[in-house]
């Protein structure tokens, strides 16, 4: 199988050394696209001086994480790629991994994309799939457990079913599933642009897996930064009024005023209120209603699954978050499930 890797760089000068070996030493011959996001450091002199049998593309402007791996996504499948390998710039591919990743896509033509054992470099869980949770929420399966642990705990491996949706950390997408349902939503911009993929993957029909033994190293921290939690907050609502039909969306109503509510309490108390306002803001624009209409009349024409059947994934609570706070574990944790247990016998659609 013919794989291009694309690994997306922006400011990530300490992180390249470290991904470019790994993908040369384990690469399995794989072409390396590196496309850089409008760094300020140094790296694409970097990538120049020391890699120069990577495809580099330099991009004017930040892309942000769609945009730039869809332009490395396009060059891969132009260059005659059967299968796509995207890496975050501060992973690190280990021994064997991509031809085992790549073995099993093979082996299973009804899978869209597989995912590695995504692992901290303490050796624990980053993510094993990705979940998302039945208000629009998404999170790493597993995160901070231990392998072991993650094992028994995640749904998906007790069923020996497709995970819900994958980390954009590492995945190995088959091109003929990215020709069909196409890349990133670039609107999106970052966070939440996975779990769209990964829906619009399962409206078409396609399976997602995780392959536990191959492994990709995450040198992951979570960033507190404004503009993260913005394109969070944003997109986890662009994504949910884009892919549910209205009476679903009146179902969960209720449940996303309170978890709203919540949330912002939570933002005065942690001093991201004015973030919070310019999340919700969005909403009371033009373009961004325009948006979820066209997006809404664009999924109809492809969805062929159920609300239902989609919302089968979704979990009712929120665990192996970065921050484990007392609030979501004994207050929103129990009434989201409470609130799920109502609400889920009654989407029959």
């Amino acid at each position: 199988m013919k794989i291009g890797i694309v690994i997306v760089s922006y400011n990530g000068l300490k992180y390249l050394p470290a991904v470019l070996k790994s993908a040369c030493d384990y690469g399995e011959r794989a072409e390396i696209y590196v496309v850089d996001n409008a760094s300020s450091d140094d790296s694409v002199d970097y990538v120049k001086k020391n890699w120069p049998a990577a495809k580099l593309t330099v991009c004017q402007t930040n892309l942000g994480f769609a945009g730039g791996y869809n332009v490395g996504i396009k060059q891969a499948l132009a260059d005659g790629a059967e299968a796509v390998l995207l890496l975050n710039q501060d992973t690190a591919l280990t021994a064997g991994g991509v031809g085992k990743l790549a073995s099993f896509l093979e082996q299973n033509p009804k899978l869209g994309l597989v995912q590695p054992r995504v692992s901290l470099p303490n050796g624990r869980v980053n993510s094993l799939g990705n979940c998302y949770h039945y208000l629009g929420f998404g999170y790493a399966g597993g995160n901070g457990y231990s392998y072991d642990a993650a094992l028994r705990r995640l749904p998906w491996f007790k069923k020996q079913s497709d995970i819900p949706y994958f980390s954009g950390a590492a995945v190995l997408i088959r091109a003929e599933a990215l020709k069909q349902v196409g890349g990133f939503d670039e609107h999106l911009f970052l966070y939440h642009e996975d779990l769209e993929l990964g829906l619009r993957m399962r409206c078409y029909g396609w399976g997602m897996q995780v392959v536990p033994e191959a492994e990709v190293i995450h040198h992951y921290h979570f960033a507190p930064i404004a503009n993260n939690f913005y394109y969070m907050e944003r997109n986890r609502f662009l994504v949910w009024f884009s892919y549910f039909k209205l009476p679903t969306l009146a179902l969960l109503l209720v449940p996303l005023i309170l978890a709203d509510l919540a949330l912002m309490a939570s933002s005065i108390f942690s001093g991201w209120f004015g973030v919070y306002l310019r999340s919700r803001g969005y909403f009371f624009t033009l373009s961004a209603w325009r948006y979820i209409f066209r997006k809404r009349h664009e999924v109809r024409k492809f969805k062929t699954i159920t609300d239902k059947y989609l919302l089968s994934f979704a979990s009712g609570v929120i665990h192996w978050q970065e921050s484990d706070a007392w609030y979501v574990r004994f207050v929103f944790n129990p009434l989201a499930s409470l609130g799920w247990f109502i609400i889920k016998p009654l989407i029959r659609w």
